[in-house]
């Protein structure tokens, strides 16, 4: 048995799953628990956060409920600026942690929310000129802060491994590859996005599959890491979510189900090399969404990806696709 004093310090810790030979998953609860918790504590010690204040981020997602969660612990106001992808049971979810929680319905133009989201945090930074801005994007503590999880995934998997990365703001992939680098393990990094996200050279479209890609660049992202990269549509990554239940009952989300697609392939590609792929957040959002039934589901059962020699050679019938990134800036595919 397990013994921790909150649920803050459970929900910090990840799983490590082995689902079948040389085929390993690293599962959170919610991922970003782990930037939130290293960076408000961060930002307290600094005194860039005084006791009691108020912390502020943009996000509809995992980070949203880390934040929640930390400054509740912590004693702290927060504002989570979102869109309408957070449902009304989240948000009282987040609510009832003790902050407030700002939809934004009008992207302004935009092709998503996140310009939108970010003007209103601009707006609450202006009208409250001590509270502290995570900066989730932007802010190293956030790739620094999965650091000792770098160290134990090579400590349990062993000096040679594949990292199969779902990527947003660059935190968990950069930062776990990079430890595991820096502790001394060949560590191979592929990174798990999704059509129109700007993050691999891409962009100009809706992105569908929410939790992962972006439409803004983070700082946070440093392309001469990643060794691949792979582009997934929704619908590819929902059914691998529902396989994934299915056949080893992991409940988890859509990011998963993208990373799981990739992992598969990659172990095909390396017999003999452990894959590791990460598991930022589990089911409980997304039965409305992920694992409804998909009548054309039949057609990614065999399904291979379409292997490109520039991020933008693909058409809008494009489920999957790949490319060798060769840890090359983004300057080198634009």
């Amino acid at each position: 048995m397990l013994r921790y004093k909150s649920a803050l310090d459970a929900m910090r810790d990840a799983t490590l799953f082995i689902l079948e030979d040389n085929l390993h998953m690293v599962s959170f609860k919610a991922m970003k628990i782990v930037p939130a918790n290293y960076i408000i504590k961060k930002a307290l010690s600094r005194r860039d956060l005084k006791p009691g204040g108020l912390v502020v981020e943009t996000s509809s997602g995992n980070f949203a409920l880390g934040m929640a969660i930390v400054c509740n612990r912590m004693n702290l106001r927060f504002v989570a600026i979102g869109d309408p992808i957070i449902d009304e049971s989240y948000k009282r979810q987040l609510e009832m942690l003790g902050g407030r929680v700002e939809i934004i319905i009008d992207k302004k133009g935009a092709a998503g929310y996140q310009k939108a989201r970010l003007d209103r945090l601009h707006e609450i930074l202006a009208s409250e000129p001590d509270a502290f801005w995570c900066r989730q994007y932007d802010n190293d503590d956030n790739a620094n802060a999965y650091s000792e999880i770098g160290q134990q995934i090579k400590e349990l998997i062993g000096p040679r491994a594949i990292l199969v990365a779902p990527v947003g703001s660059g935190g968990s992939s950069c930062g776990i590859a990079s430890s595991m680098r820096n502790a001394g393990a060949d560590c191979t990094l592929i990174g798990v996005d999704t059509f129109n996200s700007v993050l691999f050279g891409q962009g100009g479209g809706p992105v569908r599959l929410r939790g992962l890609g972006n439409t803004v660049m983070p700082k946070n992202l440093r392309h001469q890491l990643f060794d691949d990269v792979h582009w997934l549509t929704p619908e590819l990554a929902n059914h691998y979510t529902r396989l994934l239940y299915s056949s080893t009952g992991h409940f988890r989300g859509p990011t998963t189900g993208a990373a799981y697609t990739v992992a598969r392939f990659v172990r095909d590609q390396n017999p003999g090399v452990p894959i590791v792929f990460l598991s930022p957040d589990d089911g409980s959002r997304y039965t409305n969404t992920a694992y409804l039934e998909d009548s054309n589901a039949s057609a990614f059962e065999h399904l291979a990806p379409h292997r490109l020699q520039w991020p933008t050679e693909y058409d809008a019938n494009t489920h999957w696709a790949w490319m060798h990134w060769n840890r090359k800036s983004i300057q080198a595919y634009r």
